[in-house]
């Protein structure tokens, strides 16, 4: 599904963000990226959307070399991709259920399939009573929901979430990631990049902690959030 080989990402100046990285993470996982700022987990991310491309070694998902990938096929790995941001990148002047359907319309989907697929997402989010509602009408947590939604709506093989609770409170914090559970559940592979070591803990899922670009610890399920011990490494 998705496996770095000795990947190496280096920018102009300082060391490597990313230093001869090896991870194999298979279909239908739910995995969590942990480490402490600067540890390359958000140029982890980036390299897999194929925002930045690796100095060295290789990215393959779903079979797919990404160092061979045409910049024409770009759009249709990223279709394969959702992606969760912390800070949801809603369309601030479009409903909820625009902002759902503007994603399918980006990849050309037909009005038909936009209104069928869009109120199953709103369902599956529990927000079916708000696609008439504007992003500054709802809270954090039903924000983050709608960026599910419209990160699922697609139907992508991958969900990457880049600190999805980063802005909530703990209640909100612990629905979203049940809904990110109940996602995997249905199929989808799931990567969560957090910061949040109760929630890492409790769930009881695959850890990989980063520190420096590389990788220092890779527990499978009933993996911790031990990123603090790295720190001085």
């Amino acid at each position: 599904m998705i496996e770095l080989r000795d990947v190496s990402k280096s920018y102009q100046q300082g060391a490597p963000a990313i230093n001869h990285i090896n991870l194999k993470i298979e279909k239908g996982e739910f995995v969590f990226i942990v480490g402490n700022s600067g540890s390359g987990k958000s140029t982890m991310i980036k390299l897999l959307m194929k925002e930045l491309d690796p100095t060295a070694g290789k990215i393959v998902i779903n079979g797919q070399d990404l160092s061979t990938l045409k910049r024409r096929r770009i759009p249709k790995l990223r279709r394969m991709i959702g992606v969760v941001f912390q800070d949801f990148r809603l369309l601030k002047d479009r409903s909820v259920y625009d902002n759902i359907a503007f994603a399918e319309k980006v990849v050309g989907a037909s009005s038909r399939t936009i209104r069928r697929r869009v109120p199953q997402m709103l369902n599956l989010v529990g927000l079916s009573e708000k696609y008439r509602s504007f992003p500054k009408e709802l809270s954090g947590g039903e924000q983050q929901r709608v960026a599910i939604a419209r990160a699922l709506v697609n139907n992508p093989s991958i969900l990457l979430a880049d600190e999805p609770t980063g802005n909530l409170d703990p209640k909100n914090s612990w629905e979203i990631m049940k809904l990110l559970e109940e996602v995997n559940r249905r199929g989808t592979t799931v990567l969560v990049v957090t910061h949040n070591r109760e929630i890492v803990d409790a769930m009881q899922k695959r850890v990989v902690t980063m520190n420096k670009g590389i990788i220092v610890s890779d527990e499978q399920k009933g993996g911790h959030y031990y990123a603090d011990k790295y720190v001085s490494l």
